[in-house]
């Protein structure tokens, strides 16, 4: 893994990876109410496994949540932990989306 100023340098795959996780994991947690569980991390397992990919998204929902209050967001914080998320990365993911003007 590449240390940059945000969580992790990622490969094509694991961009494509990122954007299909957070996707799918807004829609099962804040569209349909679901509960993070074993069938929800299931799902995302589904889409991967890897922990950078867990780690960046649970670093953006964290970085949000800290700089807009919306709390609503702690279900997919939770769900990426449960989906084995790194968490040195997700916490350099943090700190740069909280340095980020124009990023909610």
């Amino acid at each position: 893994m590449v240390k940059v100023p945000y969580g992790a340098k990622l490969n094509r795959e694991q961009r494509m990876a990122a954007a299909a996780v957070s996707g799918h994991a807004e829609r099962l947690i804040q569209a349909l109410g679901r509960d993070v569980d074993e069938q929800t991390v299931a799902e995302l397992h589904a889409i991967t496994r890897d922990p950078i990919v867990y780690g960046i998204e649970l670093g953006n929902v964290l970085g949000r949540i800290e700089k807009t209050g919306w709390t609503h967001l702690q279900r997919l914080a939770d769900a990426y932990r449960a989906a084995g998320a790194d968490l040195e990365v997700a916490d350099r993911q943090r700190l740069w989306v909280l340095r980020q003007p124009g990023i909610l």
